[in-house]
């Protein structure tokens, strides 16, 4: 009886370590890959498709993320289509490539297409995606496909999250490989609050500002256009995690095309992590 008794204590006592170990490799800040049943998303599934995450996507992760978004009014497309695609390299670095849609001079061509590759590395912060994350990205895009400028830019990005709420800045500076005076900087924002643990409801802004000088001839090429120095994209958001799974949309008003006016945007976009 007692060898059977010290039989079972045994085989209880290495049945309960195997699966505290399991449930370690699966969610311990260190691992380089996300528990399946991830409500939140990780700092790395922001919830505004306007934000470049500061979090690195974690090591042997891949997300592809597909959207679009819809103004009735302007000088851009209605339709605008973005794809992309994301590599976790570990070592706190992400790798990405994709394409948006800028409008090209000729409406739904591929010379609206906006083609990128970027870079991404977490400066700080925990794997976990709580509190503060810190992180900077360096992009090079084709701003329209067919006889369209090169440019490159160079961002940070800074959130804090915890499990009901967060919030993210991040500042950008583009500069055109054509012309050495033209560049502009970027502002996004967000905050956002989750109703559950799936689910955040905020609101997110986006000012983008030319501080390059522009000829006359181009100032009024760009006015006929409806392109303005100054643009502006803001509205409430919301996004629903499920698994590997993320939904995202925000409602609000945009001066892009519209020149010194603005008009209603929408975006909805949808990723999987694989």
């Amino acid at each position: 009886m007692s060898r059977l008794r010290s039989t079972v204590v045994i085989a209880l006592t290495a049945s309960t370590l195997a699966s505290n170990a399991t449930a370690q490799e699966a969610d311990a800040p260190g691992s380089s890959r996300v528990p399946i049943h991830d409500p939140t998303g990780g700092a790395y599934t922001s919830p505004a498709a306007l934000f470049v995450p500061a979090a690195a996507l974690p090591a042997l992760n891949a997300r592809v993320t597909v959207g679009s978004a819809i103004q009735p009014a302007g000088s851009f497309d209605t339709m605008r289509p973005q794809l992309g695609a994301e590599l976790g390299l570990g070592g706190g670095f992400t790798a990405a490539v994709g394409s948006q849609w800028f409008g090209g001079d000729v409406a739904r061509t591929v010379n609206g297409m906006t083609p990128y590759v970027q870079l991404r590395y977490q400066l700080f912060g925990a794997a976990d995606g709580m509190g503060w994350q810190g992180g900077t990205a360096l992009t090079g895009k084709r701003v329209g496909w067919h006889g369209g400028d090169g440019e490159v830019e160079a961002s940070f990005s800074l959130q804090y999250r915890t499990p009901t709420w967060e919030t993210g800045i991040q500042g950008t500076l583009g500069q055109s490989l054509v012309t050495a005076s033209e560049h502009d900087v970027e502002g996004r924002g967000y905050l956002a609050r989750r109703v559950l643990p799936s689910l955040a409801v905020g609101v997110a802004a986006q000012v983008r500002a030319d501080v390059g000088r522009e000829s006359p001839e181009a100032e009024a090429q760009f006015k006929a256009r409806g392109l303005a120095e100054v643009d502006v994209v803001s509205g409430a958001i919301a996004s629903y995690t499920f698994e590997r799974f993320q939904v995202g949309a925000l409602a609000g008003v945009s001066t892009l095309g519209l020149y010194d006016r603005a008009g209603f945007i929408a975006q909805g976009s949808g990723s999987v992590r694989f």
